[in-house]
């Protein structure tokens, strides 16, 4: 589990301080125009983002199994509801072909975390 704590934890620092900023340059490549508004929420979402490498941090450190149990079901609901707003995205044409990186990114840390989820189910049973 620290192994994908500690990858999810560079991934997501790397989109958090890219949405931080340089939110037009880590979307121009996937064809995404940002006006000054949608800037702006970028960063308010970059400055969420970047939170998380924090969590991960804290929770590759801790003992306490409920704590990382609690990280794990956590980021598996982040990445279940935001892989299918950008597979949404996606598919409505709002990004191009760059843009299934992306998607296929989140959907495969959700796979990760789902494993981990049913194997931390699997042995508080």
């Amino acid at each position: 589990m620290n192994t994908l704590f500690l990858v999810y934890l560079i991934a997501e620092a790397l989109f958090g301080l890219g949405f931080l900023f340089l939110p037009a340059a880590l979307m121009g490549p996937m064809g995404v125009t940002l006006d000054e508004t949608s800037i702006t929420f970028a960063r308010m979402f970059g400055s969420l983002i970047i939170s998380i490498p924090f969590l991960l941090y804290f929770a590759r450190k801790s003992a306490n199994p409920e704590f990382k149990k609690a990280v794990v079901y956590c980021v598996l609901v982040y990445l279940f509801v935001s892989t299918i707003i950008l597979l949404l995205a996606q598919l409505r044409g709002l990004m191009n072909s760059l843009g299934w990186s992306v998607v296929l990114l989140h959907f495969a840390f959700f796979l990760w975390f789902g494993y981990h989820a049913l194997a931390i189910r699997k042995a508080s049973e």
